[in-house]
């Protein structure tokens, strides 16, 4: 009777584990975030879930305000909803449709990966960004992802720009000269973690300085990040930040 019993314990346990086997090998990437549609009238898409649009701030959730205006981190044109201007975000992060940005393959970079990605975007025609004198006019100095930026800084002077911070996770920013960056701060003027990682070992000349720079933010809007230059340092700065996920991790 008892091997009997001993038996069936073990049919049950195979079993088990047969069906959790076959439940996770049909898992794709896209089961991982089921994203809602929201009406866009009522309700935002806000990170991966509908959030009612009064709960929104205004110009969010995929970007913000540059004092009267909205500035929309995707490029794309705000929506005016309710007399309020919002810029709509576009797909969930982690579902299956929103691969990533730099592999198209919803995988993330290495960080040899991300230094060589960093190299090719030197055959892009920069941006021209003025960096601002003071803290409180950030807004007015945007730097976008993905977009090498030639910065000019203020004459004896700190100077200012800040670039979308999207969700909470990491951006390499990649310099083209070094000790010029004296912080990275958050929308209040508080420290957040960045840590020099040397130069950029596959275009040293062109990227003398990688700062890999922690972005905590898990409100579903974009909130700016500023980077503040040193006050008598170049007159200008070549710049390009790079989504970086957690590339740089051991």
């Amino acid at each position: 009777m008892e091997d009997m019993r001993k038996k069936e314990i073990r049919k049950l346990v195979v079993t088990a584990l047969f069906t959790l086997t076959l439940a996770f090998s049909c898992m794709g990437p896209g089961d991982e975030v089921d994203c809602p549609v929201c009406d866009n009238k009522t309700e935002l898409l806000a990170g991966a879930k509908c959030v009612p649009v009064d709960q929104v701030e205004e110009c969010g959730p995929d970007g913000h305000s540059h004092g009267t205006e909205c500035h929309c981190f995707s490029e794309q044109e705000p929506n005016t909803i309710g007399g309020k201007e919002y810029c709509l975000q576009q797909g969930c992060p982690g579902a299956g449709g929103d691969t990533d940005a730099h592999t198209g393959d919803g995988d993330a970079y290495t960080a040899e990966d991300l230094d060589v990605h960093a190299c090719e975007h030197l055959g892009d025609t920069p941006e021209e960004v003025d960096a601002v004198a003071t803290f409180e006019d950030f807004g007015d100095a945007h730097v976008d992802l993905e977009h090498l930026a030639d910065i000019t800084l203020p004459e004896n002077a700190e100077g200012f720009v800040h670039f979308p911070g999207k969700e909470t996770g990491e951006v390499a920013v990649y310099v083209s000269e070094t000790g010029v960056i004296d912080a990275f701060l958050d929308g209040q003027g508080n420290a957040i973690g960045a840590h020099n990682q040397g130069e950029n070992g596959d275009c040293p000349d062109d990227f003398r300085e990688v700062w890999l720079v922690e972005v905590v933010n898990d409100t579903g809007s974009v909130k700016p990040q500023i980077i503040r230059f040193r006050d008598g340092s170049l007159n200008g700065v070549r710049v390009l930040i790079l989504d970086a996920g957690h590339a740089h991790e051991e």
